[in-house]
């Protein structure tokens, strides 16, 4: 009952899971007198020495597309003026239909200078009625009504039910999926050519998105997602997001070119990249709040308050903290033009995380190593499942370029499934 694990259908989890001739941000931002005059959007910036994202209010779809092709977070408030979500709470979804719903919850005891990783936690199964009286209750009372979250007291851990795919959490009440509307930001989106031309298709309700809801200090190590643009839309209390910009990507800020945020696969998920910043390997998601933290790491910081939506443009790094009591909100991924090719680069990655993994841990068993010689966090994200066999992966990975080069493939492929077959012998094991 204290363990669960997302799983994924090897089939479609590559594919499902998610510059030049662009205008300028320059463009978007009209003189003052010119703004007064329309009466459009107000783009705000904060200090030159810590900027701000842009914030607007109620912005036109033709505005929120301009604003979404600069490739550039924003953060916008009136969008969610028609989402019942809004009016969700963790108290109120304990006592409606809704709360029936099964989930999961990962665990931590609190540590007020960190964001530990996910494989560090305990998850534990419960109910959101259950999670909701826990995040209400606090102290001893977490105890009274809270399932199996009675052996963790509200004052001593922090409590996240994090990734929650609408569709399959709601799955017996799907009315609650048409509590979510984003049909202005589709519509903005398509608009701006950012988002790949087979998202149309996309649902404008709950169907595609994700819920959050977690206690005050639950959140996400830094990283970026490899497939999508983000939307997240803060239903309840407040996040703080920090935000960098691509692997990569160079921006003059003030004097200061060195970005600490690096790349690594350790933990593994699909489409997810963390980040570290320096040479021990931990992520530079600790001490969100501590001002030891090299807050020169971040371009912007963002404290993200209910009925407002931030824009997370495609492989930005980020970290989020709950910094309200507790917090929910809900976002959704849309399809960019680069990511079919990505589908590929993540193919290829999890194919060979996948056999260093499985020949690190028959090493392990072979010499009876503790299972400490593991990095705490773990070399794979508990909601992640790996593969049984190099084949399984192989078959992802031709599917994934097959996509690319259209319905003959690629010439290459061939080559490059005979070499790993070669390596992996007559049984396929890499």
């Amino acid at each position: 009952a204290l363990v669960h694990s997302r799983e994924k259908d090897p089939a479609t989890s590559i594919a499902t899971r998610r510059g030049e001739g662009r205008p300028r941000r320059s463009d978007f931002m009209p003189r003052p007198d010119a703004r007064a005059a329309s009466g459009t959007a107000r783009p705000t910036r904060g200090p030159p020495t810590h900027p701000s994202v842009v914030r607007v209010h109620s912005p036109s779809v033709s505005d929120l597309s301009s604003l979404i092709a600069t490739g550039e977070p924003f953060v916008a408030s009136g969008l969610l003026s028609g989402w019942a979500a809004l009016g969700w709470t963790p108290r109120g979804l304990a006592s409606s239909p809704l709360g029936a719903a099964e989930t999961c919850v990962r665990l931590h005891r609190i540590a007020p200078l960190a964001v530990p990783f996910e494989g560090e936690g305990v998850y534990v199964q419960a109910t959101l009625a259950e999670f909701g009286r826990w995040l209400e209750g606090g102290g001893s009372r977490a105890g009274l009504d809270g399932g199996n979250l009675s052996a963790f007291p509200r004052s001593e851990y922090t409590g996240y039910c994090d990734y929650q795919e609408m569709a399959a959490l709601f799955a017996s009440e799907p009315d609650a999926l048409a509590a979510v509307d984003w049909s202005h930001v589709l519509a903005a989106a398509h608009l701006s050519e950012v988002v790949a031309s087979g998202a149309d298709s996309h649902a404008a309700d709950g169907s595609r998105s994700t819920l959050w809801l977690g206690s005050e200090g639950a959140g996400t190590p830094a990283h970026y997602d490899a497939y999508g643009v983000n939307f997240v839309a803060q239903c309840a209390g407040a996040k703080r997001w920090r935000l960098s910009p691509p692997p990569g990507c160079e921006r003059e800020r003030g004097g200061d070119a060195a970005w600490p945020l690096r790349p690594t696969r350790v933990p593994y998920e699909e489409s997810s990249v963390f980040a570290r910043s320096d040479d021990s390997g931990r992520s530079s998601c600790p001490q969100l709040s501590c001002p030891s933290s090299r807050p020169s790491s971040w371009l912007y910081e963002v404290e993200l308050c209910a009925g407002e939506t931030l824009f997370v443009p495609r492989h930005w790094w980020h970290a989020v903290v709950t910094t309200s009591r507790h917090s929910l909100s809900i976002n959704t991924w849309l399809e960019a033009a680069q990511d079919t090719a990505e589908r590929v680069r993540e193919a290829v990655v999890r194919l060979l995380a996948s056999a260093l993994i499985r020949a690190a841990r028959r090493a392990m068993s072979a010499e009876d190593l503790r299972p400490a010689e593991e990095p705490a966090c773990g070399w794979v994200n508990p909601t992640e499942q790996l593969s049984e066999s190099a084949g399984d992966d192989l078959a992802l990975l031709s599917g994934a370029v097959a996509r690319v080069g259209g319905a003959g493939g690629s010439p290459r492929l061939p080559e490059i499934t005979r070499d790993l077959e070669r390596l992996g012998g007559a049984g396929g094991e890499v």
